[in-house]
């Protein structure tokens, strides 16, 4: 089974939940957030890595500027200048309808460098797998669809905060979604949006409640909507200090080991 873990927002402990519950179940960890991917923080190991490439656009020289390239990209990414064609591969989607269609067969497709893959392994095993994408580069999910190519039938996906395309690229490989959320209204409120997207896509969530035990009724708002609670972590200053060493919630092994069986039995 896959299972996403993701939140509406960011710091509400994501990466908590996903480590723990992949060291706890034995579960490989695949890091998606591949602009700030802090998973290696806390799963330690001999790291192997190789690059990430998507085709771009390069004019050759029988180009007679004619526009065609231009009038079909539809992200604004190709300038016809007077006396030649400018390329931006930052904001080119690699979509290939420029090679396609041009009626000179001046362009073709390179690969350009966005990023790397590593595998870290503890004892010969594979046990987490992260991307990190270049300095530079605007879109992440290139490098998440490279890594999802690759992934293991059995996972947990550290998903990107937010609901915004390189969330939704990683929720589509998972068979289940743990959203995670603090007691708070504005945590809440991203919640809800992050329902409404998980449900769009037709999978299977449940909320993991962390910092339990602050004022805000959570629980009760999360019941008025339908939300199923599958887990809760308390809120802790051990727990808070233990996350800044980058170190393991031993103490609620048994929560987490629940938290997956509830989960194997909605599935």
């Amino acid at each position: 089974m896959r299972i996403a873990v993701a939140s509406g927002k960011g710091g509400t402990g994501k990466t908590t939940v996903s480590v723990n519950l992949s060291i706890f179940t034995g579960l490989k960890l695949y890091d998606f957030d591949v602009e700030e991917p802090n998973a290696r923080i806390f799963i330690r190991g001999e790291e192997r890595d190789k690059p990430v490439y998507r085709p771009v656009p390069e004019v050759g020289e029988n180009c007679n500027l004619c526009g065609v390239c231009k009038d079909v990209c539809q992200y604004n990414a190709i300038v016809i200048l007077k006396n030649s064609v400018v390329i931006f591969p930052e904001i080119c989607h690699s979509c290939g309808a420029c090679v396609y269609l041009c009626p000179e067969k001046a362009m073709k497709e390179v690969n350009r460098k966005i990023g790397r893959i590593v595998d870290v392994f503890n004892n010969g095993k594979n046990v987490l797998t992260y991307g990190e994408i270049d300095i530079g580069e605007v879109s992440p999910v290139p490098i998440i669809k490279a890594m999802k190519r690759e992934m293991e039938r059995d996972a947990v996906i550290d998903c990107p905060p937010g609901v915004s395309c390189p969330m939704v690229e990683s929720v589509k490989a998972a068979d289940f979604v743990i959203l995670v959320a603090e007691p708070t209204p504005f945590s809440f409120h991203d919640l809800k949006i992050a329902a409404d997207v998980v449900r769009s896509i037709g999978k299977p969530f449940g909320v993991v409640i962390n910092k339990h035990g602050l004022p805000f009724d959570i629980e009760s708002m999360c019941a008025k909507e339908g939300f199923r609670v599958i887990g809760r972590i308390p809120f802790s200053r051990e727990f808070a200090e233990k996350y800044s060493k980058g170190m393991l919630l031993e103490s609620l092994r048994q929560e987490f080991e629940s938290i997956y069986d509830r989960l194997k039995e909605i599935v």
